[in-house]
């Protein structure tokens, strides 16, 4: 699983944060590995380790909700399993509704 949001700073530059689970930890079966910074295929990195899939999920959900909140997208996003898709899913439609809801480009809200 991978999925990479971006954000574009006022200037015109892009920055990336990757979530991605390919990176296994040395005694923990379930981790995340976060890659971060102005270039998506490096930057500054930290991995998360977990007892359970049930926290792996709940952190994955975090990191994802605290990224959207502060004004990244989802940019890219690649999953096998089920379950990250369905996150993926759900993360994508809740954004469709906030920019639902949002002005027309070009056309200002009364």
């Amino acid at each position: 699983m991978t999925i990479t949001l971006r954000r574009t700073s006022n200037n015109g530059k892009h920055y990336y944060y990757t979530i991605h689970d390919r990176q296994s930890g040395l005694f923990m079966h379930y981790t995340l590995t976060v890659v971060w910074g102005p270039r998506v295929d490096r930057g500054r990195q930290k991995l998360y380790t977990f007892n359970t899939r049930m926290e792996q999920d709940t952190a994955l959900r975090f990191l994802i909700a605290k990224r959207i909140n502060a004004g990244y997208q989802i940019f890219y996003s690649y999953a096998r399993k089920r379950s990250y898709l369905k996150v993926f899913h759900e993360f994508s439609k809740e954004r469709a509704a906030v920019n639902s809801k949002a002005p027309e480009s070009g056309r200002l809200a009364n």
